[in-house]
């Protein structure tokens, strides 16, 4: 204990031997702490650059999102647009959706040639 106590102590002396061959004055430290309590918010504070880096970073990913809610806003606004003011856009709807056919239609059900065929009585 007492090794670490002077081993304390001769390192304690050699910092202030070192302060004291930089011959600061009252004023040099005082306004040393100052510019130091000064720099302080810059670095870890609210508006710190770590934390303005990290709000910019969020920025962008908004950005992105938000452009990308953009077009679809813009594709489907032109849904509504087409389905307000033309009955071909309703009519190919329900063709699509509800598989509904008109007058004077005939239906037509295509089989592509890759379709895998079910023969339920082959073993």
């Amino acid at each position: 204990m007492a090794i670490a106590i002077s081993s304390r102590k001769l390192e304690t002396d050699r910092i202030i031997g070192l302060w004291r061959a930089l011959d600061f004055s009252r004023v040099d430290i005082v306004l040393l702490l100052v510019l130091l309590l000064l720099q302080y918010p810059l670095w870890f504070g609210a508006g710190s650059w770590w934390n303005v880096a990290s709000l910019q970073s969020q920025l962008h990913q908004r950005e992105a999102h938000l452009q990308e809610l953009e077009q679809r806003n813009a594709k489907l606004a032109a849904q509504v647009q087409s389905l307000e003011h033309g009955d071909g856009a309703i009519a190919d709807l329900a063709r699509r959706r509800l598989g509904l056919i008109g007058k004077n239609e005939i239906f037509v059900w295509v089989i592509p040639h890759d379709a895998p065929t079910s023969h339920p009585h082959k073993s």
